[in-house]
């Protein structure tokens, strides 16, 4: 099992193969789940220092058929962060049907990441969330909480979503479905 690298994920913004996939599988993949399934969204968790990678996490979900939610990109958002963002941010996860945290090495120090993590758990369930490990090589210490949350690796050509129970890994499509 892999985590996804920087390098990598930022391959998915310019069309790039990533992780031997190809980009005929992965444009294959996303009109078969746009056109079997309702639309999916996912919120997703981030550490502002993380925004050079926002643009490619969301061609990296959409190319598994899903809209991305992503706060600062949302008009709506007040100017100044205040009590009125963390209503809008709690508001924005219910919507969303998975909740997705994007793990790196900023999202450790981010007072945002934990605390909308801690909100989503009791409303999503772990069903409907998991991690997005992007590590600067291979693998990297993320905080203890994080450890129980299932996470997105890469396994000879597919994604999956590894969870650490008896139910084991299911492809990020069909855990995007469930």
């Amino acid at each position: 099992m892999a985590f996804i690298t920087r390098e990598q994920i930022k391959g998915y913004q310019r069309g790039v193969s990533v992780a031997n996939e190809s980009l005929g599988t992965i444009q294959a993949k996303a009109a078969a789940i746009n056109a079997s399934s309702a639309d999916v969204s996912i919120f997703l968790s981030h550490s502002h220092k993380d925004k050079d990678l926002i643009q490619p996490a969301i061609a990296f979900l959409r190319s598994h058929g899903v809209s991305v939610y992503v706060d600062w990109m949302d008009e709506g958002m007040p100017d100044v962060v205040s009590g009125e963002t963390a209503k809008k941010i709690k508001e924005k996860i219910r919507q969303q049907k998975k909740f997705l945290v994007m793990v790196t090495e900023n999202s450790k120090d981010s007072r945002w990441v934990p605390w909308e993590l801690g909100f989503a758990d009791p409303v999503k369930g772990m069903d409907h969330i998991a991690t997005f490990p992007i590590a600067e090589k291979s693998d990297f210490a993320q905080n203890e909480y994080m450890k129980i949350y299932p996470k997105i690796y890469f396994i000879t050509d597919t994604w999956y979503v590894w969870k650490q129970d008896p139910s084991g890994i299911q492809k990020v499509t069909d855990w995007l479905r469930g």
